[in-house]
C-alpha cells in the first residue's frame, strides 16, 4: 500500500513522538500550584478527558455520591451521576438506612433487614414502645448542593463538604418509619410504635361513629375504630410539645429530618418527582430510578368513608424490611371485600417514601407573610433550644417563596428549608409537585405541611408544601412524625 507524502509525513511525526516519549521518572518535576495542574482520566462516558489535580485527590480521598440536573431541562430525572458511581451504589448501605429500634437516651439498635420483628441478630424485637421507638435511621454526613457547568448537583460527602455552593453537616437521626405519629393516649407522649392497644388509639383519638358515613366500612375495621392507627388531629405546636417529653433530641418531624427524607430520595432514585413510575430493577450502572408512583394519595370518596380520618394502619409495610417497594394494601368495605387497594411506597423501609396519606407538619420552619408582598422562610438555628412557632425572634432567613401557588419548577435547599422559590412547571415535570399558600391576601406567620394527604392525586408528592394555616390549627388528615437527632443539627 502506498501512502500519500502528507500520510508519510504523519507517520514520521507518530514514529518521532514515540521515540522521543519518556517515562514518568524521566520527566521534568511540575512547576506551579497544584490548583492548576491537570491529570488525564478517563469520565463514565468513557472518554478520555482532563481533570484538575487538586478535584482527582480531593474526590478519591472523599468519595462524592452524586446526582445532576440540567439547569436547561425541565425533567424530573438526572442527567446523570455525579462523582463516584461505587460510591453512589453503596451509598443506601454507607449512611446505614432502614429500621431501628431507638430508646429514649437516643441509642440504637438495628433490626433485620428482611423482618422488622427481629433484630439483626436474629433475637425477637418488640415493636410496641417497651423496648425503644420504631425509627428510620441514618449516620451523619454532608449534604451538598451547588452549581457546575450549568447543572445542579446534589451530592453526599462523609469527610467533607464540597462544591461552590451549601454544604451543611446532617448528624445521625432518625425520624419515625410509620411515616406519621402515634399518640401515647395514656401520657400524652409522641411515639413510634405499631399496637392496637386503646393507649395508641389513633385519629383523634376516638372511635368513628359510622353514622351518615355512606361508604363507611364494617364497625370493626381500624378504619372507625382508630386502633393500630395513626395519630391526627393534633396542632403543630402540640406535636412539637408531647415529641420533646423524650427528653433532649427528641422532636416532631423537624425541618432538618424532613430535609434527609427529601433529599436522600432524589439523590439515591435519582428523580425530583416522588410519584414517577415505580422501577422494580435498577438501571444499567447498578443505581436506583424513579419513583413510588401513585402512592397513598387516589383515596376516593374520602369523607363518606371514615370522613377524613387515617386509612392505613401502622402494621402496613412491616412486611418489607429495608426494602425499596411497593406493599398493597386493601381498603376495606362494609362486607368483607375491598373498597380500594393502594400501593404504598418503602423508600428503604420508611412506608409512604415521605408523601400521602395524611399531611405532615413541619417543625423549626416559619412562614412570614405581607399581604401581597412577599412571603419569607426563616428557619430554627437548633432543635435542642425551645422553639416558638409564633416568633421569629433568633430566626434565619432561608429563602423566599412566590406570591403565587402552583407546580413547584424550584426550591431552595439553603438552610435546609426544602420551601418552593419559583412555580411555573406540571405534574410531569420539574418537582412536579404543587405550592399552595395566601400570602398573596393575608399576612401573618405560618407553617409548612409537607406530602400531601391520601386525596390529593396527582399534585401531592415529597416537594408538596401547603402553608395557608398557622401553627394551632389541627385537622383529622395532620399528622407528624416523631423525630430524633443524636447531637444538634446546628444551621449556621
Amino acid at each position: 500500500m502506498a501512502f500519500t507524502n502528507e500520510q508519510e509525513a504523519g507517520l514520521l511525526q507518530v514514529l518521532a513522538a514515540y521515540e522521543n516519549g519518556k517515562r514518568i521518572n524521566e520527566l521534568q518535576p511540575a512547576r506551579g500550584a497544584v490548583k492548576d495542574m491537570q491529570v488525564e482520566v478517563m469520565d463514565e462516558t468513557g472518554e478520555t478527558r482532563c481533570m484538575p489535580l487538586s478535584e482527582a485527590v480531593e474526590q478519591a480521598e472523599n468519595p462524592v455520591a452524586g446526582r445532576y440536573w440540567v439547569n436547561a431541562n425541565s425533567t424530573p430525572t438526572a442527567a446523570g451521576y455525579y462523582g463516584s458511581l461505587a460510591a453512589l451504589r453503596a451509598l443506601p448501605e454507607k449512611l446505614g438506612l432502614g429500621r431501628y429500634l431507638v430508646t429514649d437516651d437516643r441509642v440504637k439498635r438495628k433490626l433485620d433487614p428482611t423482618d422488622s420483628t427481629r433484630y439483626a441478630d436474629g433475637t425477637p424485637a418488640a415493636l410496641d414502645g417497651s423496648q425503644g421507638q420504631c425509627m428510620w435511621c441514618w449516620n451523619g454526613f454532608y449534604a451538598n448542593i451547588f452549581t457546575e457547568g450549568g447543572n445542579t448537583v446534589k451530592a453526599v460527602t462523609f469527610d467533607k463538604p464540597i462544591g461552590n455552593g451549601f454544604s451543611c453537616w446532617i448528624p445521625a437521626g432518625g425520624t419515625s418509619w410509620l411515616g406519621a405519629g402515634v399518640m401515647d393516649r395514656t401520657n400524652t407522649k409522641l411515639v413510634s410504635v405499631i399496637s392496637n392497644d386503646e393507649r395508641y388509639r389513633g385519629g383523634g383519638g376516638s372511635a368513628i361513629s359510622a353514622g351518615s358515613l355512606t361508604m363507611a366500612p364494617a364497625a370493626d375495621s381500624p378504619q372507625l375504630t382508630m386502633l393500630g392507627m395513626p395519630a391526627s388531629n393534633i396542632s403543630t405546636t402540640n406535636f412539637g410539645t408531647y415529641a420533646r417529653k423524650h427528653g433532649e433530641g427528641w422532636e416532631a418531624n423537624w425541618f432538618v429530618a424532613r430535609f434527609v427524607e427529601e433529599f436522600l430520595f432524589e439523590v439515591i432514585m435519582g428523580t425530583n418527582d416522588s410519584q414517577a413510575t415505580f422501577q422494580a430493577t435498577k438501571d444499567a450502572n447498578g443505581l436506583y430510578r424513579g419513583g413510588f408512583g401513585t402512592g397513598v394519595t387516589d383515596m376516593p370518596n374520602w369523607d363518606k368513608y371514615n370522613n377524613y380520618n387515617p386509612v392505613i394502619p401502622t402494621s402496613v409495610g412491616l412486611e418489607a424490611g429495608d426494602g425499596v417497594c411497593l406493599v398493597d394494601y386493601d381498603l376495606p368495605d362494609d362486607n368483607g371485600g375491598t373498597f380500594h387497594t393502594f400501593h404504598v411506597p418503602v423508600f428503604f423501609g420508611l412506608v409512604h417514601a415521605g408523601y400521602g396519606h395524611l399531611w405532615r407538619w413541619v417543625r423549626g420552619l416559619t412562614i412570614s407573610q405581607t399581604a401581597g408582598e412577599k412571603i419569607e422562610v426563616y428557619v430554627s438555628p437548633s432543635m435542642y433550644a425551645q422553639f416558638d412557632p409564633t416568633s421569629l425572634t433568633g430566626m434565619l432567613k432561608a429563602c423566599e417563596c412566590p406570591l403565587t401557588n402552583g407546580w413547584i419548577k424550584r426550591k431552595s435547599y439553603n438552610r435546609l428549608c426544602c420551601m418552593p422559590t419559583e412555580v411555573g412547571g406540571s405534574a410531569s415535570t420539574y418537582y412536579a409537585d404543587q405550592f399552595y399558600q395566601n400570602g398573596a391576601t393575608e399576612s401573618g406567620l405560618r407553617v409548612r405541611a409537607a406530602g400531601g394527604r391520601a386525596n390529593d392525586g396527582t399534585i401531592a408528592g415529597a416537594s408538596y408544601s401547603y402553608a395557608p394555616f398557622t401553627a394551632t390549627v389541627a385537622y383529622s388528615y395532620y399528622s407528624s412524625p416523631l423525630c430524633y437527632f443524636e447531637e444538634d443539627p446546628v444551621i449556621e
